[in-house]
Protein backbone atom coordinates (compact mmCIF):
# COMPACT_ATOMS: atom_id res chain seq x y z
CA UNK A 1 0.00 0.00 0.00
CA UNK A 2 1.47 3.54 -0.92
CA UNK A 3 0.74 6.83 0.82
CA UNK A 4 -0.64 10.06 -0.93
CA UNK A 5 -0.98 13.55 -0.11
CA UNK A 6 -2.92 16.34 -1.38
CA UNK A 7 -3.29 20.18 -0.37
CA UNK A 8 -5.15 22.90 -1.94
CA UNK A 9 -4.94 26.52 -2.01
CA UNK A 10 -6.97 28.94 -2.81
CA UNK A 11 -7.04 32.61 -3.91
CA UNK A 12 -9.77 34.40 -5.04
CA UNK A 13 -10.97 32.29 -8.05
CA UNK A 14 -7.41 30.50 -8.54
CA UNK A 15 -7.17 26.77 -7.11
CA UNK A 16 -3.47 25.71 -6.46
CA UNK A 17 -3.45 21.76 -6.15
CA UNK A 18 -0.06 19.82 -4.82
CA UNK A 19 -0.70 15.98 -5.31
CA UNK A 20 1.85 13.24 -5.32
CA UNK A 21 1.45 13.53 -9.03
CA UNK A 22 1.97 16.94 -9.14
CA UNK A 23 1.06 20.34 -9.43
CA UNK A 24 -2.63 21.20 -11.09
CA UNK A 25 -4.66 24.82 -11.05
CA UNK A 26 -7.50 26.21 -11.90
CA UNK A 27 -9.61 29.78 -12.58
CA UNK A 28 -13.57 30.12 -12.48
CA UNK A 29 -16.02 30.49 -10.57
CA UNK A 30 -19.62 28.72 -10.06
CA UNK A 31 -21.05 27.54 -13.06
CA UNK A 32 -17.57 27.99 -15.33
CA UNK A 33 -13.73 26.48 -14.53
CA UNK A 34 -10.47 26.22 -16.45
CA UNK A 35 -8.19 23.25 -15.52
CA UNK A 36 -4.59 22.18 -16.27
CA UNK A 37 -4.49 19.01 -14.87
CA UNK A 38 -1.35 17.34 -13.41
CA UNK A 39 -1.07 15.52 -16.72
CA UNK A 40 -0.85 18.47 -18.71
CA UNK A 41 -4.31 18.23 -20.01
CA UNK A 42 -6.79 21.75 -20.09
CA UNK A 43 -10.18 20.75 -18.66
CA UNK A 44 -12.91 23.07 -19.29
CA UNK A 45 -15.96 22.50 -16.69
CA UNK A 46 -19.43 24.59 -17.48
CA UNK A 47 -22.37 24.22 -15.38
CA UNK A 48 -26.00 25.40 -14.86
CA UNK A 49 -26.23 26.09 -10.76
CA UNK A 50 -29.40 24.28 -9.94
CA UNK A 51 -30.38 22.40 -12.44
CA UNK A 52 -27.61 19.34 -12.69
CA UNK A 53 -26.40 20.21 -15.93
CA UNK A 54 -22.57 19.90 -16.36
CA UNK A 55 -20.63 19.63 -19.62
CA UNK A 56 -17.17 18.97 -19.35
CA UNK A 57 -14.08 18.91 -22.30
CA UNK A 58 -10.47 17.93 -22.02
CA UNK A 59 -8.00 18.88 -24.46
CA UNK A 60 -6.41 15.39 -26.03
CA UNK A 61 -2.95 17.08 -26.13
CA UNK A 62 -0.66 16.79 -23.38
CA UNK A 63 1.92 20.21 -23.47
CA UNK A 64 5.44 19.42 -22.06
CA UNK A 65 8.07 22.06 -20.97
CA UNK A 66 11.05 22.63 -23.59
CA UNK A 67 13.24 19.19 -22.68
CA UNK A 68 10.63 16.89 -22.35
CA UNK A 69 9.29 13.81 -24.42
CA UNK A 70 5.58 12.93 -24.03
CA UNK A 71 4.36 9.65 -23.71
CA UNK A 72 3.49 8.29 -27.62
CA UNK A 73 -0.65 9.44 -27.03
CA UNK A 74 -0.74 10.14 -30.56
CA UNK A 75 -0.84 13.63 -31.87
CA UNK A 76 -0.37 16.09 -29.60
CA UNK A 77 -0.39 20.08 -30.07
CA UNK A 78 2.84 22.36 -29.37
CA UNK A 79 3.59 23.07 -25.36
CA UNK A 80 1.88 26.02 -24.46
CA UNK A 81 -1.00 25.93 -26.34
CA UNK A 82 -2.96 26.03 -22.91
CA UNK A 83 -2.10 29.32 -22.73
CA UNK A 84 -4.74 30.41 -25.38
CA UNK A 85 -7.30 27.94 -24.15
CA UNK A 86 -7.63 29.33 -21.01
CA UNK A 87 -8.04 33.28 -22.79
CA UNK A 88 -10.38 31.95 -25.56
CA UNK A 89 -12.57 29.74 -23.44
CA UNK A 90 -12.88 32.44 -20.93
CA UNK A 91 -13.64 35.19 -23.10
CA UNK A 92 -10.98 36.87 -21.44
CA UNK A 93 -11.70 36.77 -17.69
CA UNK A 94 -8.73 34.53 -16.78
CA UNK A 95 -6.00 35.83 -19.29
CA UNK A 96 -4.43 36.67 -15.84
CA UNK A 97 -3.72 32.72 -15.71
CA UNK A 98 -1.20 32.07 -18.90
CA UNK A 99 1.04 35.18 -17.11
CA UNK A 100 1.04 34.54 -14.04
CA UNK A 101 2.15 31.16 -14.56
CA UNK A 102 5.00 32.85 -17.26
CA UNK A 103 6.00 35.42 -14.10
CA UNK A 104 6.62 32.08 -11.19
CA UNK A 105 8.61 30.42 -14.39
CA UNK A 106 10.57 33.08 -15.75
CA UNK A 107 10.51 34.91 -12.45
CA UNK A 108 9.94 38.45 -14.27
CA UNK A 109 7.99 41.15 -12.09
CA UNK A 110 6.92 42.95 -15.74
CA UNK A 111 4.85 39.42 -16.08
CA UNK A 112 3.10 40.40 -12.79
CA UNK A 113 2.36 43.53 -13.59
CA UNK A 114 0.93 42.15 -17.26
CA UNK A 115 -1.25 39.36 -14.81
CA UNK A 116 -2.52 42.06 -12.59
CA UNK A 117 -3.61 44.59 -15.36
CA UNK A 118 -5.70 41.38 -16.60
CA UNK A 119 -6.73 40.50 -13.48
CA UNK A 120 -7.78 43.99 -13.60
CA UNK A 121 -9.67 43.67 -16.60
CA UNK A 122 -11.46 40.83 -14.90
CA UNK A 123 -12.82 43.00 -12.24
CA UNK A 124 -14.14 45.23 -14.95
CA UNK A 125 -15.83 42.69 -16.37
CA UNK A 126 -18.07 41.98 -13.11
CA UNK A 127 -18.65 45.72 -12.74
CA UNK A 128 -20.23 45.56 -16.49
CA UNK A 129 -21.80 42.31 -15.97
CA UNK A 130 -23.56 43.73 -12.55
CA UNK A 131 -24.43 47.42 -13.87
CA UNK A 132 -26.07 45.73 -17.08
CA UNK A 133 -30.23 45.82 -16.65
CA UNK A 134 -30.97 42.17 -17.05
CA UNK A 135 -34.44 40.30 -17.37
CA UNK A 136 -35.18 36.70 -15.52
CA UNK A 137 -33.26 34.71 -18.10
CA UNK A 138 -30.23 36.76 -17.89
CA UNK A 139 -30.60 39.25 -21.43
CA UNK A 140 -29.88 42.84 -21.07
CA UNK A 141 -33.25 44.66 -21.39
CA UNK A 142 -33.51 48.61 -22.29
CA UNK A 143 -31.75 51.16 -23.94
CA UNK A 144 -28.75 51.66 -20.84
CA UNK A 145 -28.32 47.33 -21.15
CA UNK A 146 -27.60 47.78 -24.75
CA UNK A 147 -25.03 49.65 -24.45
CA UNK A 148 -23.16 48.12 -21.58
CA UNK A 149 -23.73 44.79 -23.00
CA UNK A 150 -22.36 45.98 -26.51
CA UNK A 151 -19.51 47.35 -24.04
CA UNK A 152 -18.54 44.52 -22.72
CA UNK A 153 -18.71 42.82 -25.60
CA UNK A 154 -15.83 44.81 -27.42
CA UNK A 155 -14.06 44.54 -24.29
CA UNK A 156 -13.97 41.44 -24.20
CA UNK A 157 -12.73 41.01 -27.55
CA UNK A 158 -10.21 43.32 -26.73
CA UNK A 159 -8.82 41.81 -24.11
CA UNK A 160 -8.87 38.41 -25.82
CA UNK A 161 -6.92 40.17 -29.14
CA UNK A 162 -4.44 41.57 -26.81
CA UNK A 163 -3.59 38.66 -24.33
CA UNK A 164 -3.32 36.27 -27.66
CA UNK A 165 -1.03 38.54 -29.27
CA UNK A 166 1.59 39.02 -26.28
CA UNK A 167 1.03 35.35 -25.66
CA UNK A 168 2.48 34.07 -28.72
CA UNK A 169 6.06 34.99 -28.64
CA UNK A 170 5.58 34.40 -24.38
CA UNK A 171 4.69 31.27 -25.11
CA UNK A 172 7.86 30.47 -26.64
CA UNK A 173 10.28 31.89 -23.92
CA UNK A 174 8.49 29.60 -21.64
CA UNK A 175 8.39 26.26 -23.56
CA UNK A 176 11.08 26.89 -25.54
CA UNK A 177 11.21 27.10 -29.71
CA UNK A 178 8.67 24.31 -31.59
CA UNK A 179 11.00 21.40 -32.03
CA UNK A 180 12.86 21.16 -34.90
CA UNK A 181 12.38 25.32 -35.06
CA UNK A 182 15.59 27.69 -36.01
CA UNK A 183 17.02 29.26 -33.71
CA UNK A 184 18.81 32.77 -34.59
CA UNK A 185 22.18 33.20 -36.00
CA UNK A 186 24.73 33.86 -32.56
CA UNK A 187 26.98 36.81 -33.05
CA UNK A 188 29.56 34.46 -31.55
CA UNK A 189 29.11 31.77 -33.96
CA UNK A 190 32.17 32.22 -35.92
CA UNK A 191 34.17 31.35 -33.19
CA UNK A 192 35.02 27.59 -32.92
CA UNK A 193 34.39 26.96 -29.47
CA UNK A 194 30.98 28.75 -29.79
CA UNK A 195 30.20 26.90 -33.11
CA UNK A 196 31.15 23.66 -31.43
CA UNK A 197 28.61 24.47 -28.88
CA UNK A 198 25.58 25.95 -30.73
CA UNK A 199 26.15 22.35 -32.96
CA UNK A 200 25.41 20.25 -29.81
CA UNK A 201 22.39 22.74 -29.11
CA UNK A 202 21.56 22.02 -32.66
CA UNK A 203 21.60 18.33 -31.79
CA UNK A 204 19.21 18.04 -28.62
CA UNK A 205 16.59 20.22 -30.23
CA UNK A 206 17.01 17.64 -33.04
CA UNK A 207 16.90 14.66 -30.72
CA UNK A 208 14.20 16.12 -28.81
CA UNK A 209 12.71 16.84 -31.56
CA UNK A 210 12.85 12.85 -32.80
CA UNK A 211 12.13 12.13 -29.29
CA UNK A 212 8.72 13.56 -29.30
CA UNK A 213 7.88 12.35 -32.53
CA UNK A 214 9.13 8.59 -32.73
CA UNK A 215 9.25 7.79 -28.00
CA UNK A 216 10.41 4.04 -29.52
CA UNK A 217 13.01 5.47 -31.89
CA UNK A 218 14.28 7.62 -29.03
CA UNK A 219 14.71 4.59 -26.61
CA UNK A 220 16.02 2.21 -29.19
CA UNK A 221 19.04 5.12 -29.80
CA UNK A 222 19.05 5.58 -26.27
CA UNK A 223 18.64 9.03 -26.10
CA UNK A 224 19.84 10.86 -23.02
CA UNK A 225 21.50 7.59 -21.88
CA UNK A 226 25.36 8.92 -21.84
CA UNK A 227 25.91 5.29 -19.41
CA UNK A 228 24.80 3.18 -22.37
CA UNK A 229 26.61 2.53 -25.34
CA UNK A 230 25.40 3.87 -28.02
CA UNK A 231 26.37 5.82 -32.02
CA UNK A 232 24.01 8.21 -31.96
CA UNK A 233 25.12 11.73 -30.97
CA UNK A 234 21.98 13.67 -28.86
CA UNK A 235 24.15 16.44 -28.30
CA UNK A 236 24.64 15.48 -24.80
CA UNK A 237 20.91 15.17 -23.25
CA UNK A 238 20.15 13.16 -20.32
CA UNK A 239 16.71 11.13 -19.26
CA UNK A 240 15.76 12.21 -15.72
CA UNK A 241 13.84 9.52 -15.92
CA UNK A 242 15.93 6.82 -16.83
CA UNK A 243 20.32 7.43 -16.33
CA UNK A 244 22.01 7.12 -13.08
CA UNK A 245 23.00 9.43 -10.89
CA UNK A 246 26.72 9.82 -12.33
CA UNK A 247 25.13 10.63 -15.33
CA UNK A 248 23.04 13.13 -14.84
CA UNK A 249 25.92 15.15 -12.58
CA UNK A 250 28.39 14.52 -15.65
CA UNK A 251 25.92 15.92 -17.77
CA UNK A 252 24.27 18.99 -16.29
CA UNK A 253 28.01 19.54 -14.30
CA UNK A 254 26.14 19.56 -11.12
CA UNK A 255 27.34 18.33 -7.75
CA UNK A 256 26.87 14.34 -7.23
CA UNK A 257 24.22 14.63 -4.08
CA UNK A 258 21.97 16.80 -5.62
CA UNK A 259 22.02 14.43 -8.89
CA UNK A 260 21.32 11.82 -5.83
CA UNK A 261 18.38 13.75 -4.84
CA UNK A 262 17.10 13.86 -8.60
CA UNK A 263 17.42 9.43 -8.45
CA UNK A 264 15.90 10.09 -4.96
CA UNK A 265 12.63 11.95 -6.02
CA UNK A 266 12.50 9.88 -9.02
CA UNK A 267 12.14 6.92 -7.28
CA UNK A 268 9.75 7.80 -5.09
CA UNK A 269 7.71 9.43 -7.55
CA UNK A 270 7.93 6.38 -9.76
CA UNK A 271 8.57 9.14 -12.62
CA UNK A 272 9.03 12.90 -13.73
CA UNK A 273 6.02 13.64 -15.99
CA UNK A 274 7.34 17.64 -15.93
CA UNK A 275 10.55 19.58 -15.19
CA UNK A 276 8.70 21.24 -12.67
CA UNK A 277 8.35 18.36 -10.11
CA UNK A 278 12.08 17.55 -10.72
CA UNK A 279 13.05 20.95 -9.37
CA UNK A 280 10.70 20.93 -6.99
CA UNK A 281 10.72 17.33 -5.47
CA UNK A 282 14.61 17.65 -5.53
CA UNK A 283 14.62 21.18 -3.63
CA UNK A 284 16.82 22.73 -7.19
CA UNK A 285 17.26 26.54 -6.64
CA UNK A 286 16.61 28.55 -10.09
CA UNK A 287 19.92 29.27 -11.33
CA UNK A 288 21.25 25.13 -10.98
CA UNK A 289 17.30 24.46 -12.97
CA UNK A 290 18.10 26.54 -16.07
CA UNK A 291 21.18 24.48 -16.50
CA UNK A 292 19.75 21.28 -15.87
CA UNK A 293 16.45 22.12 -18.24
CA UNK A 294 19.43 23.00 -21.31
CA UNK A 295 20.81 19.18 -21.18
CA UNK A 296 17.60 17.06 -19.53
CA UNK A 297 14.90 15.51 -21.31
CA UNK A 298 12.02 12.90 -19.85
CA UNK A 299 11.07 10.20 -21.51
CA UNK A 300 8.20 7.88 -20.24
CA UNK A 301 9.00 4.88 -18.55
Amino acid sequence: MGFSSRKSFKAGPFRVTASKSGLSYSAGTKGARVTRRTDGRVQTTLSVPGTGFRHTATSSSTPQPTGEAPAPTGRQRRPGFWYFLVVLLSAGMFSAVPFAHAAARLQRKDLLVRAGCYAGAAVVFGVLSSLTPKDPKGNAVGAVGNVLSGITVLFAIAVIVTACYQLVPLRREVFGPAAGADRPPHPAAADPVVAARLAARARRDEARALAQNDPVLARDLHIGRPDLSREYDDGGLIDLNHAPAGAIAAACSIEPALAESIVAARRELGSFSSLDEVFVFARIEDGTAALIREYAILLAK
